[in-house]
């Protein structure tokens, strides 16, 4: 289902397409994008004729951002049919190719992580070979954005009175992002966070449905970073203007607010 219909590529429609980019683009965060990318975003290399970048997500804000640079189309996909992978609602989805995908490797490759790779080679497959970019190398405000971006995806802003739990927790299964915001939270912040290794759990609901059926994941192993109460409101202050989902700011902002018995830093 469409939610919203973008402009269909062709080279009448690239020349608008482009100039809307180039005309809009400062309004944006590349950083904040990159963030999302490493988190919930996908570069497909399917054959060189095949390429494409997609947000899949149930929530709306950054896709709509995405789809309003670059005047892509908006689906509405309905939710996960595997039935060991537990979702709710529908997602909503947006996807970038032909020169709308050029200009979203180019400007968020510096800031990727993760997926940099990815995004140089789509690149190289458009015979962009020349296209140099650093790694790892954020400015605060860069580091800021992209951390916004990411926490949105990938991080859980708890806030519970009832069972006096207040923080960021923030899991990924690629222990490079999680030491690169460890060591930038250090080296922007000075603040000292470890980060924890857990062994991946099986699933006991296969991918045929099959109860008692074990399914093993690909990934071996999951990295967290716990930031709780008071220790995270620093943070929490730099990257909320670039935020957009509405229940995380919500809940952001409520951390932040919340009073806090001196000297206590993970609870209340």
């Amino acid at each position: 289902m469409i939610l919203r219909k973008g402009i269909n590529e062709s080279r009448k429609n690239n020349k608008v397409i482009m100039n809307n980019i180039f005309a809009n683009q400062h309004k944006y965060s590349f950083p904040y994008f990159a963030g999302w990318a490493d988190g919930d975003g996908c570069f497909k290399i399917k054959n060189k004729n095949k390429l494409c970048y997609a947000l899949l997500i149930l929530n709306e804000e950054p896709v709509f951002q995405l789809s309003n640079l670059y005047k892509s189309s908006v689906t509405l996909n309905t939710p996960e049919k595997r039935e060991w992978i537990k979702t709710s609602g529908e997602r909503k989805q947006t996807s970038l190719a032909g020169q709308r995908l050029i200009h979203f490797c180019k400007s968020v490759a510096p800031f990727l992580i993760e997926k940099q790779i990815k995004a140089l080679e789509i690149l190289k497959i458009k015979n962009i070979e020349n296209y140099n970019c650093s790694f790892m190398k954020h400015n605060k405000k860069q580091f800021t954005e992209y951390l916004a971006g990411f926490l949105e995806a990938e991080g859980h802003f708890r806030y519970s009175q009832k069972y006096r739990q207040y923080g960021i927790k923030v899991s990924n299964y690629n222990e490079t992002v999680i030491k690169f915001i460890k060591d930038n939270l250090k080296k922007f912040f000075n603040i000292e966070i470890n980060y924890s290794k857990y062994k991946n759990s099986k699933m006991t609901q296969g991918p045929n449905g099959k109860q008692g059926e074990v399914y093993i994941p690909r990934q071996k192993y999951i990295y967290s970073l716990i930031m709780g109460g008071q220790k995270s409101i620093p943070i929490l202050k730099e990257i909320l203007p670039f935020m957009t989902i509405d229940y995380k700011i919500n809940s952001a902002n409520k951390i932040i607010n919340h009073k806090y018995r001196n000297g206590n830093i993970t609870n209340d």
